[in-house]
C-alpha cells in the first residue's frame, strides 16, 4: 500500500519507519526515528529487526526501492507494509523537516 507524504507525516507514530537506502545515502537526512535496513541486506536483516504484525512504513530516495522492499517484506510474511510515495525527496519538497544522521 502507498502512503502520501501528508498522510505519512500525520500518522508516522503508528509505524516502524524503515529507510531502505544504502549507507552512502544516509547523509542526505532521514525520517524521524527511522531504522536503517538497506535494500541490499533487507532479506537478511528483516527477521532480526521486524515483527511480522508490526505496521512498517518503508522509504528510499524517490520511492522505487521502497516498492521493491515492500514486495520483499510481503514475501517474507509481513502483511502490514506501506511505502512512502515519492520517498525522501517528496518529503523534503513538502517542507517537512528531516532528522540529521548520527
Amino acid at each position: 500500500m502507498n502512503l502520501s507524504v501528508k498522510t505519512a507525516y500525520q500518522t508516522l507514530e503508528r509505524f516502524l519507519v524503515v529507510d531502505v537506502r544504502e549507507p552512502e545515502e544516509w547523509a542526505e537526512g532521514l525520517l524521524p526515528g527511522a531504522l536503517r535496513l538497506p535494500l541490499s541486506r533487507l532479506k537478511a536483516l528483516a527477521p532480526l529487526y521486524l515483527e511480522r504484525e508490526q505496521p512498517v512504513l518503508l522509504y528510499c530516495r524517490s520511492g522505487n526501492r521502497s516498492q521493491e522492499a515492500r514486495q520483499i517484506l510481503q514475501n517474507l510474511g509481513h502483511p502490514k507494509v506501506w511505502h512512502l510515495e515519492g520517498g525522501l525527496k517528496a518529503w523534503c519538497e513538502a517542507g517537512i523537516p528531516c532528522a540529521s544522521p548520527v
